[in-house]
């Protein structure tokens, strides 16, 4: 019984030593620190003069720095409308009276309804509000993600990026290899949304977000960031109105649009981008200063 012992012992002993380093790599990966900002906000909040929402193309589309504006940035990558809504109320009370909200419309506005990765809300919203919410999951995703599969294959995937094969990298063939993979999910997850009739539920959504705003007295714009020319192409003005705009027309929602989808100050320029759908640091500038002028201009500002 006693050698029993020893030898569980033992094999514990390296199994939670083998494992310290897993769940290191995991706590210390980008994904798993994708609500980072978030929750410094949360931790020292401050008054803000601008809020924006949406998705990774959100994400990486405002910079407002150095227009001398307060801005916090709650989009978050796949972040479905519905978790736009719960992220605007949990921290839209520290906009400043007047303050601007940024709702960002992609081509899976309205078809995007799973929450592909709950964990990152665990920490920056209430309990309440995380659906679906489990206790054991919860407490696993905090304090032993490298136990999670899902965790450990985005740490993984992040680290292995720069090993893609040609063909796969975000500029292949000038970006149409990426922009085409990106078009295929887009449809698929459409056509899923149409299938499960769950399109009509983000619709909704949109227009109690708009009404939320307007009842706070917040001044609420949507917005569409640029994408590159390769990606463009897919995106035809047939495509995107069965994605989007039917939807948008049918909420005659009376708040302004600003689309920069097409910009041409953007679309065939790569230095502006990180791939064909989101901008890097000096695209992200200079759009920031563009949305910034044309919010002044419509007295937001």
């Amino acid at each position: 019984m006693g050698r029993l012992v020893i030898k569980l012992t033992i094999i514990m002993t390296v199994v939670i030593l083998l494992f310290m380093p897993v769940n290191r790599f995991v706590k210390d990966s980008y994904d798993y620190n994708i609500s980072h900002a978030i929750l410094a906000f949360k931790k020292n909040p401050y008054p803000v003069d601008i809020i924006n929402l949406g998705a990774s193309h959100s994400m990486y589309g405002y910079y407002f720095k150095p227009t001398g504006l307060s801005h916090l940035d709650l989009a978050l990558p796949a972040q479905t409308i519905e978790y736009d809504f719960k992220l605007l109320k949990e921290y839209g009370k520290y906009l400043k009276p007047g303050g601007v909200v940024i709702v960002s419309i992609s081509q899976i506005t309205f078809a995007n309804t799973e929450t592909k990765n709950v964990g990152n809300y665990y920490k920056i919203l209430d309990r309440k509000d995380i659906e679906p919410f489990n206790v054991i999951d919860y407490y696993s995703y905090l304090y032993l993600p490298g136990a999670n599969s899902g965790s450990f294959h985005s740490a993984l995937s992040g680290k292995l990026k720069e090993f893609r094969w040609n063909a796969h990298q975000p500029w292949a063939n000038n970006g149409k290899n990426y922009s085409e993979r990106k078009y295929e999910d887009v449809e698929n997850e459409y056509k899923e949304a149409v299938e499960t009739n769950t399109i009509e539920q983000n619709v909704q959504r949109l227009k109690d977000i708009v009404d939320y705003c307007k009842a706070k007295g917040y001044q609420v714009v949507l917005t569409m960031e640029p994408v590159h020319q390769s990606y463009q192409e897919f995106l035809t003005v047939e495509v995107m109105d069965r994605l989007v705009f039917q939807y948008l027309e049918s909420l005659d929602l009376e708040v302004p649009f600003l689309n920069y989808m097409s910009d041409q100050r953007f679309a065939n320029n790569k230095d502006y981008f990180i791939d064909s759908n989101h901008l890097n640091s000096k695209g992200r500038k200079m759009y920031s200063w563009i949305v910034y002028r044309d919010l002044k201009k419509l007295g937001y500002l």
